[in-house]
């Protein structure tokens, strides 16, 4: 009977969450769309993550393990995307879990629209909300994209369902942080309809203790590249959005170079000789396609920031320190 059902690979990323790895994987088996592959890599899993995965694939055929070393997110993501044998493709994060009816909702979705992405809402339970409700919406051909610039549709990759052809020539960047946002605007583009359905089917759990939770220069350039992909992306591939857009594509990039600037002054010595031809290229970038003050919707910091960002001398990095400082001391413990 499930031989007329397409399968559907999820693919569980595992490091570090032994803690919460089992509730995720029940989460995953118990699921009502009973046609499934569940792909856990283990990414050099220092902890009992790995020993979890081979209890768990003892138990149900339809799980596979992989161990590897310690690659990151995107290598392990690219690993199931490289033995996935469904139809489908979903992404689990290993410390999350989802409804019972998540795939099947979503395969529904994607059947009756004849769409080939399907994305669900989400509840944070670190926070203990969830995104807005709203009713079932479709975007038909670059529709998608300008929702992506919105807010529409979000840019995680693990609250979707997606045809598996829709990843042929789409990989993860590997070595980097931030892999969502870097990919995201490449998936959409590759799609002729997106599905968002209302219903509330991933539980997403933020750690303080997660890598892009921890502040680094490295995450920080990371964040920067990330949307400088898409900025391009849409300067180059999308130019209709691009035009329509270009001062929202233009504020995500500029918020991250100030982000740059304002740390800058503080970060070691090593930082400073591994990133001295970025600061270069960031500065001609700034020069060619920010205003002076910026855009007068901007928040005030960030116009002032720009000021500064025209230059890469030790006072300006010093004054932008000193205002970064400042504003972290007098902000709303609650912002």
């Amino acid at each position: 009977m499930l031989s007329n059902i397409p399968k559907i690979s999820i693919i569980v990323p595992v490091y570090r969450t032994e803690k919460y790895l089992r509730e995720c994987i029940d989460s995953i088996l118990n699921q009502t769309y009973r046609n499934l592959e569940v792909l856990l890599i283990d990414d050099g899993s220092p902890d009992k993550s790995g020993e979890i995965c081979e209890a768990y694939a003892s138990k149900d055929n339809r799980i596979r393990v992989f161990h590897t070393i310690n690659k990151g997110l995107s290598s392990a993501r690219n690993l199931g995307l490289m033995n996935a044998e469904g139809e489908f493709i979903g992404f689990v994060d290993s410390d999350d879990w989802i409804e019972p009816n998540m795939y099947e909702a979503l395969f529904k979705a994607i059947q009756k629209t004849d769409s080939d992405i399907c994305m669900c809402r989400l509840w944070d339970e670190t926070n203990a909300s969830s995104d807005p409700h709203v009713s079932e919406v479709i975007f038909k051909g670059n529709k998608s994209l300008e929702a992506l610039i919105t807010g529409d549709i979000t840019n995680h990759v693990w609250n979707k369902l997606y045809a598996c052809y829709i990843f042929k020539n789409i990989k993860f960047p590997e070595g980097k942080n931030y892999e969502d946002i870097k990919t995201m605007h490449r998936i959409l583009g590759c799609s002729n309809r997106v599905v968002v359905t209302s219903s509330r089917q991933y539980h997403y759990r933020s750690r303080s203790d997660s890598i892009t939770q921890t502040w680094s220069f490295n995450n920080m350039i990371d964040h920067l590249e990330a949307h400088f992909d898409r900025f391009f992306y849409y300067k180059n591939e999308q130019i209709d959005l691009f035009e329509r857009y270009y001062d929202s594509l233009l504020l995500m990039v500029t918020f991250d170079i100030s982000c740059l600037w304002r740390w800058w002054y503080g970060v070691s010595k090593d930082d400073k000789a591994k990133y001295k031809d970025k600061i270069q290229e960031l500065k001609a970038f700034t020069k060619e396609n920010i205003p002076l003050f910026g855009y007068s919707s901007w928040p005030l910091y960030l116009r002032l920031s720009t000021v500064f960002m025209r230059s890469d001398s030790w006072l300006s990095f010093a004054v932008l320190y000193g205002m970064n400082q400042l504003y972290r001391k007098l902000r709303p413990k609650n912002l």
